[in-house]
């Protein structure tokens, strides 16, 4: 291998690291048993968020359904991604379901609602309130 192509080698090779170290890996793909695990977490909770704890969009959602709609931590399983060890695994399993890898992930009553401009959505639409009242009785 001439200097020049060590170079190009050695380039490249710092390029793949440089993004997925800030941009994730090209193809992450959780374990099945995460999958199933966050499927159970849809399933079996009224409302499923998936959040990050510096994300402001994440902040707005959590706002909207503790103090404005003044729901209790028993009424929505919140994780907090960046707090958990297998957090980024769940955020691959999330994108498998849904194709969003985005947070905050939301999930009302077993449907994948979106982001946080969705649920926004929803609330300025008056859609938001008999939604959750189907859910939660």
């Amino acid at each position: 291998m001439n200097s020049s192509s060590a170079f190009v080698f050695v380039a490249l090779v710092f390029t793949v690291y440089f993004i997925r170290r800030f941009f994730g890996s090209f193809s992450a793909m959780a374990s099945p048993e995460t999958v199933q695990k966050v499927q159970g977490y849809i399933k079996d909770n009224k409302i499923f968020v998936a959040s990050k704890t510096y994300c402001p969009y994440c902040q707005a959602t959590i706002k909207l359904l503790f103090e404005d709609k003044k729901l209790s931590e028993e009424q929505v399983f919140l994780l907090q991604l960046d707090t958990m060890k297998e957090g980024g695994e769940i955020q691959d399993a999330l994108q498998e379901i849904t194709g969003q890898r985005s947070v905050p992930n939301i999930f009302i009553g077993g449907s994948h609602i979106g982001g946080n401009s969705d649920i926004q959505a929803l609330e300025s639409s008056g859609k938001l309130d008999p939604l959750l009242k189907k859910v939660l009785g």
